[in-house]
């Protein structure tokens, strides 16, 4: 049976969830959380190799995935993110912080339960989190949902992906002030012992 509107919102506040709304699907939105390189000017990577694992480096690949896919360890790393993304928004306004998904770990058929079977997508602005690791850890735990930091005047998106061992940050529009910003957040990212790379 699909879920009204209300009954969704208190699906998510039964997760610990409060003061956000609850978005629809369209195009605009669509384009604004993919992290797609075809939908973006620029799009980088905060990882943890200092440039890309070429095709074909299968040992390379398994050996990133051994030890950062260990729970201990991929804490310690989205700990990392964390600290660049709080440290970021100490210097250009966070609009919002999206979250979209399909599933939840609680109900592997919440999907059929979505008006038009589209998932969901929650958005919370930044008054809205008093503790973003605490959201953070919630968001990924709760709901096996991506998250988007939504930077609107940087016309920037942050993109933290379920159990994937970097994010991306795209830009939608290559602006002056983003190049600037980008210089910015090279330095966080090095500053925690990782690196900013430009996607291909």
């Amino acid at each position: 049976m699909e879920l009204r509107p209300d009954q969704m919102y208190k699906v998510f506040e039964n997760l610990g969830f409060t003061d956000f709304a609850l978005r629809d699907y369209g195009d605009e939105l669509g384009k604004l959380l993919s992290s797609a390189a075809e939908d973006n000017a620029k799009t980088y990577v905060v990882d943890v190799v200092p440039g890309g694992l070429e095709a074909g480096l299968n040992d390379g690949i398994a050996l990133m995935e051994k030890h950062y896919y260990q729970p201990a360890r991929y804490e310690k790393l989205r700990e990392k993110w964390n600290e660049i993304t709080i440290l970021f928004l100490c210097y250009y306004p966070l609009k919002s912080v999206f979250v979209a998904g399909m599933a939840l770990p609680s109900d592997e058929g919440f999907l059929e339960k979505t008006p038009n079977q589209n998932g969901y997508i929650l958005e919370f602005n930044l008054d809205a989190i008093i503790d973003m690791d605490d959201f953070i850890g919630r968001a990924l735990e709760k709901t096996c949902g991506n998250m988007t930091f939504w930077f609107q005047s940087l016309k920037m998106a942050f993109h933290y992906f379920q159990d994937d061992v970097y994010f991306i940050v795209s830009l939608k529009e290559h602006t002056v002030e983003n190049a600037t910003a980008i210089e910015l957040l090279e330095k966080l990212v090095s500053a925690q012992g990782l690196f900013l790379l430009q996607s291909r």
